[in-house]
């Protein structure tokens, strides 16, 4: 409703709202968006009678409900129930002037934004019965905690308690027996009132099933929330084209934290796996939610995670595979103009706000398919703020077009937080014009903010960000350190005079290599031509790169940088150019010192989330296989004396990597090498007479050869199942001069297996194998 005095009800001064002799007064399952909210008069009278305010919420200047004046006599309730004010500083109700004398008051699992609860009530007698509230993001919890948030005398009801002053109408109450109203005769339903009103949908509670959904499929759409403060599934196969929805606005409000578990769970078949649902406002009056996702796979499956995270919150997405493409995903963009289009994401961020939270994506796979496809898709904006951060580390997203792209929407990183791409891989070689790996309207860091690119490989066409405008102000830093890019523009700004750096922002460009990508084999730059005003004069550190070759020195011819670089020789460094300096007291050779306030190797503004970095290898004997479990790698070592093979899990390979068993000096031993949901840019295994079993399994050959040549001995196996393999090249398997040495126990094998997702392009498959 428009207007700075609208309200969604509003009795005149000159009125009187007055209920009495078993009325009742039930406003149940409201929204409301006004400035007033419900303004009840100044003469309120309820004697024998009920008002109620059950599952209402609105965002409002001041107060939800609001009384000036008036009496909550002899047998009369004023019901307060999972009502949420979640305007800035608003509270639930505020009634000056009324007076509790004989009646009661009952506020249960209420929610403020601001410090205060409940205000201005006088009580000459009767009783105010309390049970599990939240005002100033805290649950109140004792008598002084409600003192605090405007109610000085109040009875306190545990949140895992009952009483029959928060639950039943007194008047029509027989008993109260296990939580359960009895009702005399008149009380209708569960609360014995004088008429049947509306239900309130389920809320929050602190009851209903903690345990996990295990081992089952599901193939129909359901919504899990309701009074629950977990939900869980491990095992579990979403299969068909369904949505499973986690709806956390209405999970339970006022338990410590929400939990949200995926474990070994299978997205298949066009299911979408939706998590979220939190306006900006409401999520400030939610508990923290703890969101893991670990070791998920999907197939022609998506996860969407839409809207705010409730504060200090973490998200993280580890160890899976996502595949989609974009005749196989069901997913339909719900931005206005963009509805008839089809992206086949494996990952939706939609509308997503994080505030003072841990965003995490480490050791994962991302694979896109189609001509228009996009990995991860961002609708509504993508919004970092308030000390948090976003993660994408030993990552691997392959794409036949985008990265990541966003619908009529921008970047925000403010607030000190950070934005890192760290160790990671990302191929989207298209040939187009004008298609970035990562798009977005506008970006912008801001606020003494870190956007960086660090330690990663980009094999890309035209550019790895577009943008309208790129804006970094507050005292921010833009990095880019330590990467490869195969691109034409690392940074394609389509605004002329669309950079903008203020306020002693720093762009530190460091120990890059810079070479064409598929786009042209002539344009290699870090922008696109910008200039700024001769009264702008941005800082911008360029140390150690490389362009097609030499070292670079002039990065205006060199990487089109067309305004100053302040250009440092290698092994030179200043806090400005490698350290995050407003968090940096000093430097100790080229290592940064944080000052307070300052995390990790370049002292960022906000926390480095744990559980970086690939798994540490397991426990085991010299000799025996330890597993590598995530991260990103461009050559294998060569094996310890006594080794009996190799395992690699959720492992990206930067190059193409040879496998010579002759390495092995493990005599009279079976070699065993698996590789398991690995991304390889080329594989050749050489044999040399000894018996190896070798698994590749759910992995996927992105470019080059897998090859196989030499002498395989008694007992061999070579197993390819379940697996992508794409090439351009003449062959995609070869085997050369295979040796197999067949006996009468077991002959060797070689087997490749179509599996779910399998997807062969063979222009031409040929070998030689020679049997003994």
């Amino acid at each position: 409703l428009g207007g700075p005095t609208a309200s969604a009800m509003h009795v005149a001064s000159s009125s009187r709202l007055s209920l009495r002799s078993h009325s009742v007064f039930s406003v149940t399952n409201v929204s409301v968006a006004s400035s007033g909210g419900f303004v009840l008069g100044e003469r309120l009278a309820v004697s024998d009678s009920v008002l109620r305010f059950v599952g209402v919420e609105g965002s409002v200047v001041s107060s939800l409900v609001r009384c000036g004046g008036g009496t909550v006599g002899p047998g009369g309730w004023l019901d307060l129930r999972d009502v949420w004010a979640v305007g800035e500083a608003s509270s639930v109700a505020s009634l000056s002037g009324v007076t509790l004398s004989g009646g009661a008051l009952s506020i249960a699992r209420c929610a403020a934004a601001g410090e205060t609860l409940v205000s201005g009530l006088a009580i000459t007698s009767g009783v105010v019965s309390v049970q599990c509230n939240r005002a100033g993001g805290r649950v109140l919890q004792s008598s002084g905690d409600y003192r605090s948030a405007g109610l000085p005398s109040v009875s306190v009801v545990p949140c895992d308690g009952c009483a029959a002053a928060l639950a039943c109408f007194d008047a029509l109450t027989a008993s109260f027996t296990d939580c359960v109203c009895s009702c005399r005769a008149g009380g209708v339903g569960g609360a014995c009132l004088p008429f049947d009103v509306p239900p309130a949908m389920s809320g929050g509670g602190g009851g209903g099933a903690q345990g996990c959904v295990s081992g089952v499929t599901l193939t129909e759409s359901v919504t899990v929330g309701g009074v629950r403060a977990t939900a869980c599934f491990d095992s579990v196969v979403f299969s068909g084209p369904i949505t499973v929805a986690v709806d956390l606005r209405s999970m339970d409000a006022f338990a410590d934290a929400l939990n949200v578990t995926l474990r070994h769970c299978v997205l298949a078949g066009g299911a979408q796996l939706r998590i979220g649902g939190l306006s900006e406002s409401t999520a400030r009056l939610m508990p923290h939610a703890l969101v893991n996702m670990t070791d998920v796979t999907s197939l022609e499956g998506t996860i969407v995670l839409h809207g705010a995270m409730p504060q200090h919150s973490s998200v993280l997405l580890a160890n899976s595979t996502l595949r989609a493409t974009v005749d196989g995903s069901q997913y339909v963009p719900t931005t206005p103009g963009y509805t008839i289009f089809r992206y086949g994401p494996a990952l939706v961020l939609d509308g997503v706000r994080l505030l003072s939270t841990r965003f995490v994506m480490t050791r994962s796979t991302l694979v896109c398919g189609g001509e228009s496809c996009a990995a991860i898709l961002v609708e509504r904006g993508l919004g970092v703020n308030l000390s948090s951060v976003f993660y994408m580390d030993n990552c691997a997203v392959m794409s036949r077009m985008h990265v990541m792209y966003a619908l009529a929407s921008d970047l925000r990183v403010s607030g000190g937080s950070v934005f890192s791409i760290q160790n990671s891989l990302w191929s989207a070689p298209s040939r187009e014009y004008y298609k970035g790996a990562c798009v977005f309207r506008d970006v912008a860091v801001d606020g003494g903010s870190v956007l960086q690119v660090v330690s990663s490989n980009f094999l890309l066409g035209f550019a790895m960000l577009i943008a309208n405008t790129l804006t970094v102000t507050g005292g921010s830093w833009l990095v880019h350190r330590d990467n490869e890019f195969r691109t034409a523009y690392v940074v394609y700004v389509a605004k002329e005079n669309g950079v903008a750096f203020h306020d002693r922002s720093v762009w530190s460009i460091l120990d890059n290599n810079f070479t064409h990508g598929s786009y042209s084999s002539t344009i290699v730059g870090m922008t696109s031509s910008w200039a700024l005003p001769s009264d702008w004069r941005p800082t911008i550190y360029g140390v150690c790169n490389e362009a097609r070759g030499p070292p670079v020195t002039d990065y205006r011819s060199g990487l089109n940088i067309w305004t100053p670089v302040t250009v440092l020789d290698c092994g030179a460094c200043t806090v400005d150019a490698v350290c995050f300096a407003a968090r940096t007291s000093s430097l100790s050779g080229c290592e940064c010192v944080c000052a307070a306030g300052g995390y990790g190797d370049t002292c960022l503004p906000a926390a480095v989330p744990d559980g970086l970095g690939p798994l540490p290898l397991s426990d085991a004997d010299d000799t025996e296989v330890r597993c590598v479990h995530g991260g990103s790698i461009s050559s294998v070592d060569d094996p310890d004396p006594g080794v009996r093979g190799l395992c690699f899990v959720n492992v990206t390979f930067t190059a193409a990597i040879v496998l010579d068993l002759s390495y092995f000096d493990a005599p009279q031993q079976t070699l065993n090498i698996t590789l398991l949901q690995c991304v390889l840019m080329g594989l050749s295994v050489k044999g040399s007479g000894v018996c190896v079993h070798l698994t590749v399994t759910s992995s996927l050959l992105y470019s080059g050869d897998l090859e196989f040549q030499g002498h395989f001995g008694t007992s061999s196996q070579i197993l390819v199942a379940g697996s992508a393999i794409v090439t351009t090249s003449s062959h995609a398997i070869a085997f050369w001069v295979l040796l197999l040495v067949r006996t009468r126990r077991c002959g060797c094998s070689i087997t490749v297996s179509r599996g779910i997702g399998t997807q062969f392009i063979l222009p031409m498959l040929w070998f030689l194998m020679v049997a003994v």
